[in-house]
């Protein structure tokens, strides 16, 4: 029996500043909610969080994703590289409070860990988005981490659910170029177990789209994250859990 909803993402999965989804979610299913999105996470971390999450059970756990953008860069800094350390003043203020590295459980410290800050061009990571960068890279590394995660699911029996950010298509925010997709990469993707119309739109896109209410100009407000529950996520979750056959 489904009793614990794991949750992985972002600030659009767990924010300082307002409910999400998540917290959503696991109320109106009565679920007990484990959140570990990160503020400013990519798929690089989401998906090394999710494979060291040794707890997920496959009788009492359902784990949801909602993927970010694919131009983020997880920077990893640790006694190795000291001057990484001396970026981490730009990692995302991941309790909320003040900017901190966050190693691959979760825990918030200063010693080493990922500096997590999106897609936003600052420090060291400023030179990356500016010499190194390929949008063609960062999304077929995107699909990648996406497709392992999905196979590391199904091998554990863990019940999943998944959405997108951005559309799976185009999954860029800020560093926007053209390229070419593989076929070959994305069509490993499952996208029975996507939710919503993450294809062509994702969440945010989404609801600006309908024109939703936003928190700021990037987040969604809790309304909207309400609302694209309604319409993509409930029912799905319901049959997972038994509170819907599976014929309906």
């Amino acid at each position: 029996m489904i009793e614990q909803l794991v949750t992985f993402g972002c600030s659009f999965t767990k924010d300082s500043y307002q409910d999400t989804w998540a917290d959503i979610l696991a109320k109106k299913m009565n679920l007990q909610l484990v959140n570990r999105g990160q503020r400013g996470a990519g798929a690089n971390y989401i998906s090394k969080r999710i494979l060291t999450s040794h707890d997920l059970n496959s009788e009492t756990s359902l784990v949801a994703v909602m993927w970010p953008c694919a131009d983020r860069y997880d920077l990893w800094a640790d006694q190795s590289v000291p001057h990484l350390l001396e970026d981490q003043i730009y990692a995302s203020w991941a309790n909320g409070v003040k900017p901190m590295l966050t190693d691959m459980h979760g825990n918030h410290r200063h010693d080493k860990g990922f500096i997590l800050n999106g897609s936003i061009p600052r420090g060291y990571k400023h030179h990356y988005w500016k010499y190194l960068h390929s949008s063609y890279q960062a999304v077929h590394d995107w699909y990648a981490y996406i497709i392992l995660t999905q196979l590391f699911l199904k091998a554990k029996q863990i019940a999943y659910v998944m959405m997108s950010a951005f559309p799976l298509e185009y999954p860029l925010h800020c560093h926007k170029s053209d390229f070419t997709i593989e076929s070959d990469i994305f069509d490993l993707i499952d996208l029975e177990h996507f939710l919503g119309p993450c294809v062509e739109h994702g969440f945010q896109p989404w609801c600006y789209a309908n024109n939703l209410k936003f928190y700021d100009t990037h987040h969604p407000d809790t309304s909207a994250h309400e609302i694209w529950l309604d319409r993509f996520v409930i029912d799905r979750v319901k049959k997972i859990i038994g509170q819907l056959p599976h014929d309906k």
